[in-house]
């Protein structure tokens, strides 16, 4: 049965005056991660069915001997006639220099070798077209992939692959992720749809379980998909995913396991959906892990339970195997031998081929990361960020297509998708041709590509992604790499923003120091990949042109480093775009400032993410050269947080009316972003009149015309018994920012106030909660017991956004107005707990617990406390 998994993210409790040792905000929740990092074990009596699974293997063949001993032994563990190996997309493609310089068939090789037995295809299987497909199809023996439609409505692959393992028949279905279409060539994909990938597993497995022998019959049915979670951390953290959510929750009940993949997560989760528990597994990336399901079956082939691991390739130091291969049985020893035979011919190789230099590099030039609070990189390939790495492709693109290469292109500007980087450069002194091949593994013919100024916009707008048929993908957001002399302005986050729609971000962008014009062609360098709209970018289709250059992106590169002074290849340490706040109208127009007047705006997010970048202190406004404004960075990148600068600016007393473009700019990086300003002239101040004065009035205004506009906040009921407050005590606002984050603490009897959520109001303003009392473990953080009777006291709740503030005050007491003890001795502790529509400090999402009566009773108060004012309660389902 599953159980709900606990997250603990730090307390209120001092705040309360509770006695806590842990604390614990969680949500109701329909999984348990399960991962011990161990292999599991056979039982005694028992037939299991071992399954071992593996991910987006991307060629990485220098790391083959290692993950083979960790498949094989786990492999033995149990047989390998009572085992199943599981490729699960991605097995090459992207891949590290030793098997891209041979085409990957090393991988390819070292896989067959290795005993795979079910391989599904994977948005990389399809690089270099469909007919490629069907040769690795053909390599492998099976390439699953029943979501892949031909014209004429026929499947290009297979859909499944049965076996017969432990005496019983075990099927692989598998999918690919629907947004292939837009993640390679369209040029190589013509023809072919790609579906829903739950929906056409579902198709077969009832085909497999309908008891019709023609058409395929299996015991035990595996979903293998190429598709998965956002994150490697709770099922709730995932969950909010609608790819994900459909995967886990979807899937048809006739499915006994699910393998994910493509996101390059780790996660093994054990899920309970209308009573069909089953196991959810990604292996992380880069032969990283294996992911084990055991599955224990009786006479019927009915699986009556099941456990997973994902075990790791390598111990804690990450280098030392955590297999060693002699103690392996005698036939995976042999298999072994040849995998290692098959690695040390392909590095060979490679290191004549690769070995040649093409430039000197002192400083690291890198993808951007994500960094944990003490500036530890926590994820090597951050594709929501701006980074070194992608500048300086960027710009060889450009200048190689300005003169560099064989024909002078003259082109304005150059575009690169982040995820066709898949390496860093690291500053070791020299370049080589490898390292320049694992940046750029593709192979992608540069394109040039004539686009209006008004679509070129909307290209940047689709950094916040949206796929052909208005779904949000796994990745929301992707920073484009742009060439230096580009730069932009945005507003709304660039990490999660799936409430704005496409349109209303860029606020504007400068060419060379020139405003974009909406009707001027310009001609922008980019992968051919990119070029026929890959990654969702489907703006660039609407173009005027498109030119092939007949050369690739690493030529490309090589060539510029070798035109490069000493080919001395340096970082590119400045930003493209930053979010600027407070400056543009709703509607997007530029301001009208008058002579001698301020402004204040909001910069966030002005450093880059890579290794090495330069940390901005300052943030200046300049006009004509000079600065007007200055405002002080606050929070660092290198800990986890988002930098912010509140900036002042004054508009000179003597600058004449008319048009002119501000800089504003970070320091010490020199990160630049023009704006637009109109200046209007200084208005004369005209002397004051005396008037008689009249006889104040007596009415008093309506409520929405004084304080409607000032937010508000209420609780369903102003004092709550305890009994009644086990229920939970319910809160609504009303009068906040649309679409912004509003901050909610609690107090205690006077007791200093402490953040318990960051809650995002909607459309209309408003914000919801719920706030319920808890037991906790004090020593493992498990949620013994959840909404129950609050300490008798007074609390008052807080909801801060900005400079906007709105408190309300309730008291919680038995009907004698006796106190209840909220402490415990049993090595539990109790604490509030909020169940809202936000994620913050000890929160998980659930929704707000928001009834039909209690709609009608916060509609009321607020009613009430706003002189009638109307409002919109937004509605969640507490199961959702």
């Amino acid at each position: 049965m599953a159980k709900k998994s606990p997250l603990v993210k730090g307390g209120v409790a001092a705040t309360l005056g509770l006695a806590l040792a842990a604390t614990a905000f969680v949500a109701p929740a329909n999984a348990e991660a399960l991962n011990t990092g161990e292999v599991i074990q056979p039982t005694e009596g028992t037939t299991q069915i071992n399954l071992i699974g593996f991910n987006d293997f991307h060629g990485r063949i220098t790391q083959a001997d290692a993950f083979a001993a960790n498949v094989l032994q786990v492999q033995d563990t149990f047989g390998a006639d009572n085992s199943l190996i599981i490729g699960n997309g991605d097995q090459v493609g992207a891949s590290e220099f030793e098997s891209s310089v041979a085409g990957d068939q090393p991988s390819k090789d070292a896989l067959v070798a290795l005993g795979v037995d079910s391989f599904t295809a994977g948005n990389h299987e399809f690089d270099k077209g469909q007919e490629d497909a069907l040769a690795i199809r053909d390599e492998f023996g099976t390439l699953l992939a029943a979501n892949v439609i031909k014209a004429d409505g026929t499947p290009l692959l297979d859909a499944y692959s049965t076996f017969e393992v432990a005496g019983h028949t075990v099927a692989v279905v598998g999918a690919v992720t629907q947004s292939t279409a837009s993640g390679v060539s369209p040029a190589g994909i013509e023809g072919l749809s790609f579906t829903d990938p739950v929906d056409a597993v579902n198709d077969v497995a009832a085909q497999l379980s309908d008891g019709d022998e023609s058409n395929g019959e299996a015991d035990i049915i595996i979903a293998s998909y190429h598709e998965g979670g956002p994150s490697s951390g709770s099922y709730d953290d995932n969950s909010s995913n609608e790819t994900f959510a459909k995967m886990a929750t979807e899937t048809s009940a006739d499915v006994d396991a699910i393998y994910e993949a493509h996101t390059h997560q780790t996660y093994n989760y054990e899920t309970n959906i209308d009573g069909k528990v089953r196991q959810v597994v990604q292996a992380g990336q880069y032969a990283e892990n294996v992911g084990q399901i055991v599955l224990d079956v009786d006479a019927d082939g009915n699986v009556v339970s099941s456990s997973s691991s994902v075990i790791p390739t390598y111990l804690e130091d990450g280098s030392t195997p955590r297999v060693d291969a002699s103690t392996l049985s005698a036939d995976s020893l042999a298999t072994y031998n040849t995998i290692v035979g098959i690695q040390e011919a392909a590095v060979a190789e490679a290191e004549v081929l690769g070995a040649e230099q093409i430039g000197v590099v002192d400083e690291d030039i890198t993808r951007a990361k994500t960094y944990d609070a003490t500036g530890a990189v926590t994820v090597q390939d951050n594709r929501a960020q701006e980074s070194t790495l992608g500048s300086v492709v960027a710009d060889s693109m450009m200048l190689w297509a300005q003169g560099v290469g064989t024909d002078a292109l003259d082109a304005d500007l150059s575009i690169m998708n982040p995820g066709g980087m898949r390496s860093d450069i690291a500053g070791d002194g020299t370049l080589t041709y490898k390292d320049g091949q694992v940046v750029l593994p593709f192979v992608n013919n540069l394109s040039v590509v004539s686009i209006t100024g008004a679509e070129l916009k909307n290209v940047l707008e689709e950094q916040w992604q949206l796929q052909a048929d208005g779904t949000v993908p796994s990745r929301p957001y992707l920073q484009l790499g742009l060439s230096s002399n580009v730069d932009y302005s945005y507003t709304g986050s660039t990490s999660d923003d799936p409430l704005t729609t496409q349109g209303s971000h860029i606020t504007s962008v400068y060419v060379d120091g020139v405003a974009l014009d909406d009707a001027q062609v310009y001609k922008v360098v980019m992968p051919s990949f990119l070029a026929a709209g890959g990654d969702n970018f489907l703006s660039l289709n609407n173009n005027e042109g498109v030119y092939d250059t007949g050369s690739v992106d690493l030529d490309a590169f090589v060539q510029y480093v070798e035109s490069l002074p000493d080919t001395l290849l340096e970082p590119e340490q400045t930003r493209n775009g930053f979010q600027i706040d407070g400056y543009f109208g709703e509607d997007g127009a530029a301001p009208s400032i008058e002579a001698g007047a301020e402004q204040t705006i909001t910069v966030t997010d002005v450093d880059l993410h890579s290794l090495d970048l330069v940390a901005n202190a300052t943030v200046e406004v300049l006009l004509d050269g000079n600065v007007i404004g200055e405002g002080t960075v606050n929070g660092s990148t290198l800990a986890g947080e988002t930098t912010t600068a509140d900036v002042t600016f004054t508009v000179p007393a003597d600058t004449a009316a008319g048009d002119y473009t501000i800089q504003v700019v970070a320091q010490p990086s020199g990160s630049t972003v023009n704006l637009p300003l109109t200046v209007t002239a200084a208005t004369e101040t005209t002397p004051p009149t005396t008037t008689p004065p009249t006889t104040p009035s007596t009415e008093t205004p309506a409520p929405s015309e004084t304080e409607s506009q000032e937010p508000q906040l209420v609780t369903e009921q102003e004092h709550y018994t305890t009994a009644e407050s086990a229920a939970g005590v319910n809160y609504v606002g009303v009068n906040f920012a649309a679409n912004e984050a509003v901050d909610i603490a609690i107090s205690a009897d006077g007791g200093d106030a402490q953040s318990v959520d960051s809650v995002l109001a909607d459309a209309d303003g408003t914000v919801s909660g719920q706030l319920t009392y808890q037991t906790v473990d004090e020593a493992t953080g498990a949620v013994v017991e959840d909404n129950l009777p609050w300490p008798a006291g007074t609390y008052t709740i807080v909801a801060t956004q900005g400079e906007l503030s709105a408190t309300v005050t309730f008291t919680v007491g038995d009907e004698t107005g006796a106190a209840t003890d909220g402490g415990s001795t049993d090595g539990t502790s109790t604490v509030p707990a909020s169940n809202n529509n936000g994620s913050g400090d000890q929160l998980a999402t659930t929704g707000a617990n928001e009834t039909a009566m209690f709609a009608g009773i916060a509609a009321g108060v607020i009613a009430l406390a706003l002189g009638g004012t109307l409002m919109l309660l937004r509605r969640r389902n507490t199961d959702a």
